[in-house]
C-alpha cells in the first residue's frame, strides 16, 4: 500500500528504511553463526590442545585439567549466552511474524540447552572431582590409592561422554543454522519456517 511515508517528495516509491522481523532473522543468524562457530573452534582447536604432547612441557599435568576447567567454564557461559539469545529472537521473530508456533526450532534449542546444562551440573563437577582424586598430592586431597585408581578409570570413560554430548550440541548447531538459513532464504521472508 502507498502511503506518506512511502513516498517521498518527488512522489517516487521509497523502501522502507527497516524491517524488524528482518533485523531479528538477522540476529538470529548471526547468533547461530557465532555459536556454531565457537562450538567448531572449542571442539576442534581448542579443546585437543589439552591433550598435544607440547603443552606437556609448558602445562604440565593436572594444571593442563585446571585451565581446561576453567575453559569449559567460560565455554558454557558462552553457548548459554548465545541460547538465550537465540530463543529471545526466536519467540520475537514469532511475534513478529505471527502463525504457527515454532515448535520444532524451539525444540532443538530446548534440547540444546538441556544438553548444555546436563554438562555444566552433572558431568563437569563430576569431571573435576575425578581430576582432583587423580592427582592427590597436588590437591592435597588425602585420597586412598583405591580412590586414585577408580579416578584414574572412571575419568575416560565420563569425558568421553561429555564428548559425545559436545558432538550431540555441535550437530544440533548444524541443524539449527541450517533451518534458520533456510527460513531468512527459502522462506519468502517468514522467520519461522518449518521446512
Amino acid at each position: 500500500p502507498v502511503n506518506a511515508k512511502t513516498m517521498r517528495r518527488t512522489g517516487k516509491l521509497m523502501k522502507p528504511k527497516s524491517n524488524p522481523l528482518r533485523i531479528v532473522q538477522l540476529v538470529f543468524l548471526l547468533t547461530a553463526a557465532v555459536w556454531l562457530g565457537g562450538t567448531v573452534f572449542f571442539t576442534f582447536v581448542a579443546g585437543p590442545m589439552f591433550f598435544a604432547p607440547e603443552l606437556a612441557e609448558v602445562l604440565p599435568k593436572p594444571r593442563d585439567g585446571l585451565v581446561a576447567q576453567a575453559l569449559i567454564h567460560r565455554f558454557m557461559a558462552f553457548q548459554l549466552s548465545l541460547a538465550v539469545i537465540a530463543m529471545l529472537t526466536l519467540l520475537v521473530g514469532w511475534r513478529l511474524e505471527g502463525g504457527a508456533f515454532p515448535r520444532a526450532r524451539v525444540l532443538l534449542l530446548a534440547g540444546l540447552v538441556a544438553l548444555i546444562v546436563f554438562g555444566l551440573f552433572y558431568i563437569t563437577p563430576r569431571l573435576e572431582w575425578l581430576h582432583r582424586l587423580k592427582y592427590p598430592d597436588y590437591f592435597i586431597e588425602g585420597a586412598t590409592p583405591e580412590q586414585t585408581a577408580y579416578a584414574n578409570k572412571a575419568f575416560g570413560p565420563l569425558h568421553g561422554f561429555s564428548q559425545v554430548g559436545n558432538l550431540a550440541v555441535l550437530l544440533g548447531l548444524v541443524a539449527q543454522f541450517i533451518l534458520a538459513w533456510k527460513a531468512a532464504t527459502l522462506g519468502k521472508g517468514k522467520f519461522n519456517s518449518q521446512s
